[in-house]
């Protein structure tokens, strides 16, 4: 069982990476992958623990695209790299503007000051919404963290900012540049028509796109099949992972997702041979 699509506390994940690597260990994941959101400050830690659990160096990084969400994962990345670094550089640097703005706004809607460190004291990287909607569970203005989106932080939410994304060929590159290969994750969140999804991808291989998760927590099992049988129709790669966040995302299990992920080891295998 492998799983190539996880977040740890650099992130909006609740595991710091050594832990999330001993973690991986007791559940028998083989493979595993770290991918923060728009940062690779916690593969450092990541890779430094001794564990028989193989590694692979990775980040997720927001696409503009405006009819849903858009997610690239550059996998087996050199987190060194300087481009890389760069471009990660000048999203921290917007996340943290755009935080500074939504603390303001949560202070005025709890009624008194609130602080980064109030909200989430134990973060390793930057603030996320995620962080932000278990702030609001606990003080009582939502029920749940979805209700918490609902009402607040999605985007019809009234706390609701865009973040700063890259365009496509930018991030495309970046990945790229650094060695890694270009993932579309959790394709069922672009918010495309399932007929248009064979040459909506055709399209973006065109424009550099490596491969696609078949396998992850976003797509129903009944699925699965299609993804796959659109990958080998037009030569991409395929890839998988569950998305683990930890406690932000409760249903979400480290390699098995919602239940029904078993990704093999062969799938790593295959991405290995494919590295730049």
């Amino acid at each position: 069982m492998i799983d190539l699509h996880t977040h740890s506390t650099f992130s909006d994940g609740t595991m710091h990476p050594e832990k999330l690597v001993s973690y991986a260990e007791k559940r028998g994941v083989e493979v595993l992958a770290l991918t923060d959101h728009d940062t690779v400050d916690g593969l450092e830690s990541f890779l430094s623990i001794d564990s028989s659990v193989k590694r692979v160096t990775g980040v997720e990084i927001s696409v503009v695209y405006d009819p849903g969400t858009f997610h690239l994962v550059g996998l087996f990345v050199d987190h060194k790299n300087i481009a890389l670094l760069k471009t990660l550089q000048k999203l921290k640097d917007a996340r943290r503007r755009r935080n500074d703005r939504l603390m303001e706004l949560v202070s005025g809607l709890i009624g008194g000051k609130v602080t980064e460190d109030d909200i989430s004291p134990e973060k390793d990287g930057e603030l996320g919404r995620p962080h932000i909607a278990q702030f609001l569970v606990a003080q009582g203005f939502a029920g749940s963290m979805n209700e918490a989106f609902d009402k607040y932080l999605g985007k019809d939410g009234s706390l609701y900012l865009p973040k700063d994304r890259l365009e496509f060929s930018e991030a495309i590159d970046v990945i790229h540049e650094a060695g890694g290969i270009a993932i579309l994750a959790h394709p069922m969140t672009l918010g495309v028509d399932e007929k248009y999804f064979s040459p909506f991808l055709k399209y973006l291989k065109g424009m550099g796109l490596d491969g696609h998760e078949v396998w992850c927590s976003d797509t129903p099992a009944d699925k699965y099949e299609m993804f796959y049988d659109i990958a080998k129709e037009h030569g991409m790669l395929i890839s998988g992972g569950s998305d683990f966040h930890g406690d932000n995302k409760l249903s979400v299990g480290l390699g098995t997702g919602k239940g029904d992920l078993n990704i093999p080891y062969s799938i790593y295998k295959q991405l290995e041979s494919a590295v730049r």
